[in-house]
């Protein structure tokens, strides 16, 4: 998988979780904002806490951290899948 073609795979994952169920379209920045934090990330645990930390700036509700590491995880699985496949 190409960059371009991960980092899409992984938008549409992060719109797709919905933590606060308002929808897929409602998150505009912080798919975005994690991705990025996602390849600053040295573990998934120093990414799930940077994802609690973006949603809890935007929405002011704070995430378990059981649920944004579960989304780390998986961020990690497809960013290494990519790096993988080259």
């Amino acid at each position: 998988m190409k960059d371009s073609q991960a980092i899409e795979v992984m938008i549409q994952f992060m719109k797709e979780w919905d933590p606060f169920h308002y929808g897929e379209d409602f998150y505009e920045t912080e798919p975005a904002d994690v991705i990025h934090a996602l390849y600053d990330a040295e573990d998934p645990v120093s990414l799930a806490k940077k994802i609690q930390a973006i949603y809890h700036h935007s929405f002011e509700q704070l995430l378990p951290i059981e649920s944004c590491q579960d989304i780390a995880n998986r961020l990690f699985v497809i960013r290494d899948s990519r790096a993988c496949s080259r």
